[in-house]
């Protein structure tokens, strides 16, 4: 590894052993170099399974970059397994009563985002919904803020829609993001939602893992919904 005051330099190897030359930028995290002599050179001439390790290499080459150079503004945060586990921590500790009051909104439009907005079912996209609470993290780990529920979701005409407060990545913020769940009518509130929560966060981590190519550690190899869109076979589904 080397590295400058704008970039960082690596030589990762992938899968298949061979050897990838790359730059990372430092203040966006942007691949400024990525050669290997292996695979062709422009994306439209490799096949799926070379872009997907292509793109898996430089995902990892960004997380290493970000662990050497911390102070760096090359990940964002929510695709920092670190950064997530500070979240995972503060929830756990949050107590249970306050989760409860601050995160029904969250609950209720997960199992039911149309009526939450008060569309016609027949004017949205089923599968469009993605349906976020984001929580701000104070400098020692605890809960500070909890924002109220947002949703985004595409209209049958096409058109993209989002309700509610959009907070941006950053240090401190944690985003959960997950699909219409429907529970059903035996599902316990006050009893499975936080740990439903806890899961969904670990599933982010073990996706970031997956992205990159990687194994997650075992402590992350949870079923659950993580990322909605990663690099590989499409387990972030699941």
């Amino acid at each position: 590894m080397g590295a400058d005051e704008s970039h960082v330099g690596l030589k990762l190897f992938d899968e298949n052993g061979f050897e990838h030359r790359i730059t990372v930028r430092k203040d966006n995290g942007n691949i400024d170099i990525h050669e290997v002599n292996e695979y062709p050179h422009e994306p439209e001439d490799r096949t799926d399974e070379e872009q997907r390790i292509m793109s898996q290499v430089e995902e990892r080459a960004r997380y290493t970059a970000q662990q050497e150079f911390p102070e760096a503004d090359i990940l964002d945060p929510m695709w920092d397994p670190e950064h997530i586990d500070r979240g995972i921590e503060a929830l756990v500790n949050y107590p249970l009563e306050q989760f409860h009051a601050e995160f029904r909104d969250f609950y209720e439009a997960l199992d039911d985002p149309v009526a939450y907005l008060g569309e016609s079912y027949d004017s949205v996209e089923d599968d469009s919904f993605t349906i976020t609470k984001s929580y701000t993290l104070s400098p020692d780990d605890r809960i500070e803020v909890v924002d109220d529920v947002s949703i985004s979701y595409r209209r049958t005409d096409g058109t993209a829609q989002r309700v509610g407060p959009f907070r941006e990545p950053g240090e401190g913020v944690i985003v959960c993001g997950m699909p219409w769940l429907e529970f059903g009518d035996d599902y316990n509130f006050a009893e499975e939602f936080h740990d439903l929560i806890v899961t969904h966060l670990l599933a982010q981590i073990r996706d970031i893992y997956l992205h990159m190519g990687e194994e997650p550690p075992d402590e992350y190899k949870v079923q659950g919904i993580g990322k909605r869109d990663i690099h590989g076979d499409g387990i972030g589904e699941t």
